[in-house]
């Protein structure tokens, strides 16, 4: 069998990990032959070819690197060049360099070439810019405008210019932060309909106002503190499929950050709040990028006695901004002859606020995410939005599979893209247990509105999918071992001590509620 791989960030190498040892250590098979081509001179993807100053990986190490290949050594979060250095480890450990072209793009795949494709390139993906009157016209009074694909230096801002930035991503929010803390005169962000913004980490808050309380070692990150045993693992379905864990995750989430920061929108999150019919944790992803909030917030906070009273039991300590804010703003209505954006009347306390100033950028930078469209793939192939099996292919072409484009609302791409090679490659080689039932338990409640679609609760769509594979243990086997990778197609002979030491250490880390 020959497939051919499309990208080679951290999605396309860990498939063609998968394709080229399958036969060695793990299936019955004929030697998989297998080639991964990337675009760009080197691995990484978007964290080595699309990355800005002092970038941070949103999701934790714990989750980012892979089941087979740890980094317990390396801090919780990871620069993006550390995770490159990673990846490139990766590729030298599992030999994957031979099987890799670089520099080698894909302009056109033709069905007798090979006898399955794995798409894993985000790179070539269409910028979708929004539909902003001016925009598409030109506008003079707007000198630079750019994609934030574009954007990897604080010196593209200039000196004293005013940016606005479209989205509120977390690469929206990450621009953000990076202009408002270089030497610019102003800067705007511009949301569609609210945003929520999530920690990181497990807070840690003063209690009372006592710095005794806070600990030398950092609390856990959030990604690797849900616990799905009796949640989403080893449920009846009725209980799986309600929306009661939905409701208490919802209630933990809004109450904790209240209690924290005074308000449930989200971490010290005072504007920008979403509306409240998508305000819900089984709709909506988590920004988990939030250093940008404090410069956001600081004009809205409250100074309510009930908020006085709050802060002195238990406050997560607030950023000093010198005095520097981001005014966040509507979405432009549009843009006229002078440069000067008009905003939507959305009917929030921000739009008051911008309703006041004039707002006239020098550089304007699309925040806005990208169009899942692939030049290579003509008319007779699936996109993203038809693989109606599990997010990956297609039923009745599994021939062509979709690697790492579903998109977790708290958690991290890397380790379902590994679950997800797994099961298309199974799939491929006719080597599932059994045919896979219709499930949609791990998707997320989006509504029509979103623009994003492809959403999964990572813990309920990662176990789904060592269901499909028998590799989810029994509940007895869970109890004392763990799992996904002690049993089934994939078992692994290093998953237990990975289990005893790294696994452990992080849940021991953990503290009672929400830092204490």
């Amino acid at each position: 069998m020959r497939v051919a791989v499309i990208g080679g960030g951290p999605s396309g190498l860990v498939t063609l990990k998968h394709l080229i040892t399958a036969h060695e250590h793990f299936l019955e098979t004929e030697p998989i032959e297998a080639r991964l081509f990337e675009s760009e001179a080197d691995i990484g993807g978007v964290f080595k070819h699309r990355v800005y100053e002092d970038a941070e990986l949103v999701s934790s190490r714990q989750l980012t690197t892979f089941s087979d290949f740890r980094v317990p050594h390396l801090p919780d979060f990871l620069s993006t060049e550390q995770y490159c250095q990673y990846l490139e480890q990766y590729c030298d450990h599992f030999k994957l360099r031979p099987h890799i072209n670089l520099s080698t793009p894909v302009r056109v795949i033709e069905q007798w070439q090979c006898d399955a494709i794995a798409v894993c390139s985000g790179l070539h993906n269409i910028p979708n810019i929004p539909n902003v009157k001016g925009v598409e016209e030109g506008v003079e009074g707007i000198p630079m405008a750019m994609h934030s694909s574009q954007v990897n230096r604080r010196e593209q801002f200039g000196v004293g210019k005013d940016i606005m930035i479209l989205g509120t991503g977390e690469t929206g929010m990450d621009i953000a932060y990076m202009a408002v803390t270089s030497d610019t005169k102003s800067v705007t962000l511009c949301h569609r309909n609210g945003f929520h913004v999530a920690p990181k980490r497990a807070l840690n808050p003063l209690w009372f106002k006592m710095k005794s309380t806070q600990h030398e070692t950092p609390n856990v990150p959030y990604d690797v503190g849900a616990a799905s045993l009796f949640d989403t693992a080893y449920v009846h379905h009725i209980w799986r499929d309600s929306l009661r864990s939905w409701a208490y995750y919802d209630k933990f989430a809004k109450w904790s950050v209240w209690l924290v920061s005074g308000t449930q929108a989200g971490l010290d999150q005072w504007v920008g709040e979403l509306p409240f019919d998508r305000h819900y944790n089984s709709k909506i992803f988590f920004n988990k990028s939030t250093k940008a909030m404090s410069y956001i917030s600081a004009p809205y906070r409250t100074d309510s006695l009930v908020n006085k009273a709050r802060s002195h039991i238990a406050q997560v300590p607030i950023p000093d901004t010198c005095g520097r804010v981001i005014d966040l703003a509507p979405w432009p209505d549009y843009i006229d002859e002078h440069g000067v954006v008009h905003f939507t009347e959305n009917g929030r306390a921000e739009a008051e606020t911008m309703r006041k100033k004039i707002c006239r950028p020098h550089v304007l930078i699309f925040a806005t995410g990208y169009a899942q469209e692939f030049s290579f793939l003509d008319s007779t192939y699936p996109i993203p939005k038809d693989a109606n099996m599990r997010g990956i292919w297609k039923d009745g072409d599994e021939t062509v599979g979709f690697i790492g484009f579903i998109r977790p609302s708290f958690g991290a791409i890397p380790p379902l893209a590994e679950l997800q090679a797994q099961l298309w490659i199974l799939n491929l080689l006719g080597r599932l247990p059994a045919p896979l039932k219709p499930e949609n338990h791990y998707c997320l409640h989006h509504v029509l509105s979103s623009r994003i679609q492809c959403g999964v609760d990572h813990e309920s769509y990662a176990y789904q999918l060592a269901c499909d594979m028998g590799s989810a243990p029994s509940f007895t086997s869970t109890a004392t071992r763990g799992k996904f990778r002690l049993e089934g197609p994939w078992k692994w002979e290093g998953a237990q001590k990975v289990m005893e030491t790294e696994i452990w250490e992080t849940i021991a880390r953990r503290r009672f509620f929400i830092g204490t």
